[in-house]
């Protein structure tokens, strides 16, 4: 398995795994107030780099939110034609505060646990409500603690195994320049690293071609 077809299937895996499972806000830096319509989206999973919003495939939607997979460090070990890389999920997510659109309102409902529901309010008043605020952090961890949960609960991503054995394990945070976690508000990014194992062979095939 060449590398480029590994970083194309683990970023496959990464969009039907986990950004197909979670929406996250839509951003609009011209409308990140009571006007902001509320446009909720998938995150779009990258190979190794994310593009600028004039450089997005068709398909594409925006470049936030988005889950990108990148190869930190790749380790060929000769002796047993094993292949260790170290992966990075970079997370980016946005959200300026909390928009009338989030508030939800609950109603008696005998069929659900507790005897309510909750549904989206539709007053036009509560609707344009908006509480600018810092609070956008925690629809990051959100996304990572869906991230973590699939990545946790597999043995296999793209038909590469998961590293658990060993101290090293998953280690994910914030990212950090000179010490401080990055304010780029209402933009929120974090980082999740881990490791995947398969196998590999670099000899020359001309050598098997008798055995074939």
């Amino acid at each position: 398995m060449t590398t480029t077809t590994i970083i194309d299937s683990v970023v496959d895996w990464a969009q039907k795994a986990i950004c197909d499972n979670i929406l996250l806000k839509l951003p609009d830096d011209d409308a990140n107030d009571g006007n902001y319509p509320g446009k909720r989206i998938n995150p779009t999973a990258f190979p190794m780099f994310v593009p600028a919003k004039d450089r997005l495939a068709p398909h594409v939607t925006a470049p936030i939110p988005s889950l990108c997979v990148q190869i930190k460090e790749g380790k060929d070990t000769l002796t047993n034609g094993r292949r260790t890389l170290k992966m990075r999920f970079s997370l980016a997510t946005w959200n300026p505060g909390k928009h009338g659109t989030e508030v939800m309102e609950p109603q008696e409902d005998v069929t659900k646990i507790g005897g309510h529901s909750y549904k989206r309010h539709s007053d036009p008043e509560a609707v344009a409500q908006y509480t600018r605020n810092m609070d956008g952090w925690r629809d990051l961890w959100n996304f990572a603690d869906k991230t973590l949960q699939a990545i946790e609960g597999t043995e296999f991503i793209a038909g590469l195994r998961l590293v658990k054995e060993g101290d090293d394990g998953i280690s994910y945070g914030p990212f950090v320049e000179e010490g401080a976690i990055w304010d780029y508000y209402p933009y929120w990014f974090l980082w999740i690293d881990f490791s995947l194992e398969c196998g590999t062979v670099h000899k020359d095939p001309e050598i098997y071609k008798n055995l074939l």
